[in-house]
């Protein structure tokens, strides 16, 4: 082969060679540009998907929101509904030993408050006799000594029907033997009102017909009459 016969058959060799790179670079360009392509129009990519995830969770928490202010709004609204005075407030027109307090059916005391021992003559016994009795007749209005609040009302086997009135300062009143009540626990009462008639006190049946009247402060029995202010 002449030389000039190999250095054309070199030249095509070295054209075709690169011919060739420059296919492949343009390949690869192409795949490339296309690669990037898919992945830009990829709708898993865009920011859709956040946003409605973002909104979704936002809705759930909202509603828990609401249920919590609606149940903490309700049980409000219980509280308000059930809350009932426990106690009566004093004031300069129920303080015990220095205000004014009415005789709750008569001024004859029939049995005064002593803490010795004493004959009962229902019972055939000795006992301290803790309150004053106030005589009267089957029927009889008894009333209220002071301003107070009715924190409870029972019959008492043996000392029939009794009602329990708060009078403020710690001072609580219980009236004994009544045959029938007009007041309910947590009635509000004013000195000199109704809160029943008399009637019978089965232990105490041998001393006729009368109020048994128990003062306590601070839960310690003390003479009605005392704090009253009355004498027998």
């Amino acid at each position: 082969m002449s030389a000039s016969n190999y250095r054309k058959k070199e030249t095509k060799s070295t054209k075709a060679l690169f011919s060739i790179i420059c296919l492949c670079i343009i390949s690869l360009g192409l795949i490339v540009y296309f690669s990037t392509t898919k992945e830009k129009n990829n709708p898993v990519n865009e920011p859709t998907t956040i946003v409605e995830t973002t909104e979704k969770a936002t809705d759930v928490q909202h509603a828990v929101t609401v249920k919590e202010d609606e149940s903490t709004t309700t049980q409000a609204t219980s509280t308000e509904e059930t809350t009932v005075p426990t106690s009566m407030p004093i004031s300069d027109k129920n303080t015990p030993y220095k205000s004014y307090y009415q005789y709750p059916i008569g001024e004859e005391v029939k049995k005064g408050y002593t803490q010795e021992l004493v004959m009962d003559n229902t019972m055939g016994d000795f006992r301290a006799h803790a309150a004053v009795d106030f005589s009267g007749a089957e029927g009889d209005e008894v009333m209220a000594i002071n301003d107070g609040l009715v924190t409870d009302v029972y019959n008492d086997s043996k000392y029939g029907i009794c009602v329990e009135i708060d009078h403020g300062g710690e001072l609580v009143a219980k009236y004994c033997g009544l045959d029938s009540a007009n007041v309910k626990q947590g009635d509000l009462v004013s000195l000199g009102n109704s809160i029943g008639s008399l009637g019978r006190i089965p232990c105490e049946s041998a001393d006729g017909i009368h109020l048994h009247l128990v003062t306590l402060i601070s839960s310690t029995p003390v003479n009605p009459l005392d704090v009253m202010g009355k004498t027998e």
